[in-house]
């Protein structure tokens, strides 16, 4: 049995080195990967967001306000609120920038809507034969593709001639949709299978499909389009890293349960994912994949986000007691980035 005066020696030494590491470590070393700053509410409005997208040229915040059926647009950095477009049940947005168009995917009307990006009129609507969800654009042919929510239908749409032009047959429920510049295609996560499609867009045909396990029932996508990396984030928590090119999964990573959409911020390598359950993941891009950088509390029912890539602020859309807001929450960069 060791001396207590001997004990009390060796917790004094231990206690002295515990307080020297944290004067020499720097102090973010301790803090949270972001900081929810204070929440702007926005008048007028209820109900909750389903996807939030940034146009960076016009350094804007677009929000598809499902319950409040309205397609919200706002300032950035400061958040201030821009117009209030009456779409109906807003649920995916497209950007292009060739045309200066937003296209909307509205689910209640089953429609498609065609804004335009600087006035934020309402320019067109095509009529589709069921309701909308995901939506990208595909600037090689100028068309636009729509995920038919729940169905086995992605909806080729030529907004010129405001008409369906095509439909690819997809297994059940897709989710979010993807353009990578770089290839030259359309990437789709599909729920009710653990995979990803690789859309042909120029055929207007499926030419791959990628398992996306351990990930199942996989929502959001993002893409590195240096690496050419995918990023797939599955509602049992776990989110994979993907080779582009291949298909061929580089590794796993935990993440919070029931996330839904996600993003890449290209500047600080950085992989966040909205939780709906009130959990916000923060990955960290490395060499061999990914790793986590930590978890976020968020406000219940935050299940999207848009990350600003001039100020990597990380955006989101929440409802709660019958109100609506969104909120910036602040980039804390870790040892070693800039």
């Amino acid at each position: 049995m060791q001396r207590p005066s001997r004990l009390a020696s060796r917790w004094n030494v231990i206690h002295w080195l515990l307080a020297l590491w944290a004067m020499l470590c720097p102090l973010h070393l301790f803090s949270a990967p972001l900081t929810l700053g204070q929440p702007i509410v926005v008048p007028g409005t209820k109900g909750g967001f389903d996807f939030l997208e940034v146009d960076q040229p016009l350094h804007r915040l677009l929000a598809n306000h499902t319950g409040n059926k309205s397609f919200d647009v706002f300032n950035l950095p400061d958040g201030k609120l821009i117009k209030i477009v009456e779409t109906g049940a807003a649920q995916g947005v497209a950007v292009d920038t060739q045309h200066n168009c937003y296209y909307v995917t509205v689910s209640d009307q089953k429609k498609l809507v065609e804004v335009d990006r600087r006035s934020l009129d309402v320019k067109n609507t095509v009529a589709l034969p069921g309701p909308p969800d995901a939506v990208t654009y595909f600037p090689k042919t100028n068309m636009v593709y729509v995920d038919h929510d729940d169905g086995e239908d992605l909806w080729v749409v030529d907004p010129t001639a405001q008409k369906i032009v095509a439909t690819i047959k997809i297994p059940t429920a897709p989710e979010y949709i993807l353009y990578d510049p770089a290839f030259d295609g359309i990437f789709q996560n599909i729920k009710s299978q653990p995979v990803t499609l690789v859309i042909d867009a120029t055929a207007n045909t499926v030419s791959a499909t990628w398992s996306t396990l351990p990930a199942e029932k996989p929502h959001g996508l993002a893409i590195d389009p240096k690496t050419r990396r995918l990023f797939s984030a599955g509602g049992n928590g776990k989110l994979v890293v993907m080779d582009c090119t291949t298909g061929v999964c580089l590794k796993s990573i935990e993440i919070a349960p029931g996330v839904d959409q996600i993003a890449f911020d290209p500047g600080n390598q950085r992989i966040y994912c909205a939780s709906g359950q009130g959990k916000l993941s923060v990955l960290e891009e490395t060499v061999d994949g990914a790793k986590s950088v930590g978890d976020v509390e968020t406000p219940k029912g935050t299940h999207t986000l848009a990350v600003d890539p001039e100020t990597h602020s990380v955006w989101i859309a929440f409802p709660k007691e019958g109100a609506s807001y969104i909120a910036e929450l602040k980039c804390i960069l870790s040892v070693g980035q800039s």
